[in-house]
């Protein structure tokens, strides 16, 4: 491992694709950022977004590009990550997308992809939260609800690369309706929209919630609001969150059960509310999984920040070649 061996990390996000140029440190040298116009086909966003994109990272300082080896892409959605295709992203209604091969053959560097929260597990064994640890599970929770399983040190993909879809465990068999199209996925009772869907319910039976004082409709809550609500001790909002907490325990519970972590590593705009559902979640785990002692599993915030994506994707593309 050479103090000079960078690569660059891509995370595609809803509306933007970020790219930086990225050290064995885990440090972001150069970040460019430019929109995706989701109305485009996927071939025009890999033309006009994601490659001039990457391009602009790389030629910022041309005294790196040399030392550029790799390029590592984390996208949302079902990958054949050894062809470079992304067979379905939810987020830019992707189909059978070749991703990598027009990149590579644009940049002329190997590029590498992978799912976006298998990255972030990545970033996190890495540079963050699971750096000293072998057997650890990444949850995003934010619009939806992702996760990426390490044990023995190694990520699990599976034989389809679908290991760490914990946000489609179930958690309540007569639930809300997934995307997915399964009921009473975690992601359907305890991602962001989620959270806000249920707080709105809550309001249309309770005209005393402080919620009716932030917003001019009721369709205006979002899992923000309900968080500053539950600043201000409103008890509707800390009940929302407190059965946030209940379903993410027992699929938590679920997962303990299966692959045994140390640790879960917690991310997403909704782990900003952890204090909130934390105490919950505890609890619930304690009460379901019975067979590892009681608080054995370490509840962790994850601690790559806004620059997650982009690290973990870097990580992605260090293993790859060998760096790590």
């Amino acid at each position: 491992m050479g103090e000079r061996d960078l690569v660059v990390g891509v995370d595609l996000g809803g509306t933007h694709t970020y790219a930086g140029v990225i050290d064995v440190r885990g440090e972001v040298l150069i970040k460019k950022e430019t929109d995706i116009d989701l109305s485009e086909d996927a071939d025009t966003i890999i033309r006009n977004s994601i490659i001039p994109t990457i391009k602009s990272a790389i030629d910022d300082n041309p005294f790196l590009a040399g030392d550029i080896r790799a390029i590592g892409i984390g996208i949302p959605g079902n990958h054949d990550s050894k062809r470079g295709i992304c067979f379905f992203s939810p987020n830019f209604k992707w189909r059978d997308v070749y991703v990598t091969p027009p990149i590579q053959k644009a940049l002329k560097i190997p590029v590498y992809m992978l799912n976006d929260v298998r990255c972030a597990a990545l970033g996190e064994k890495h540079f963050g939260a699971g750096r000293d640890i072998n057997n650890f599970v990444c949850v995003a929770i934010g619009t939806g609800i992702g996760g990426g399983v390490v044990a023995g040190g190694k990520l699990i993909l599976g034989d389809c690369e679908a290991a760490g879809e914990i946000g489609h465990t179930t958690v309540d068999p007569n639930g809300h309706l997934c995307g997915c199209g399964n009921y009473g996925c975690m992601e359907a009772m305890a991602s962001g929209p989620n959270i806000a869907r249920r707080g709105q319910e809550a309001m249309k039976n309770n005209k005393t919630t402080k919620l009716w004082e932030m917003v001019d409709d009721i369709s205006e809550v979002s899992a923000y609001t309900l968080f500053k609500a539950a600043k201000e001790g409103d008890k509707l909002a800390l009940k929302v969150w407190e059965d946030t907490g209940i379903y993410l325990g027992i699929g938590f519970a679920n997962i303990i059960h299966t692959v045994n972590p140390e640790r879960f590593i917690i991310g997403g705009r909704v782990a900003g509310a952890m204090e909130f559902f934390l105490p919950a979640l505890r609890a619930e785990i304690n009460k379901r999984a019975r067979m590892v002692p009681p608080d054995s599993v370490e509840l962790v915030n994850a601690e790559l920040e806004e620059n997650a994506g982009m690290i973990g994707a870097a990580a992605l593309a260090f293993e790859k070649i060998g760096v790590f």
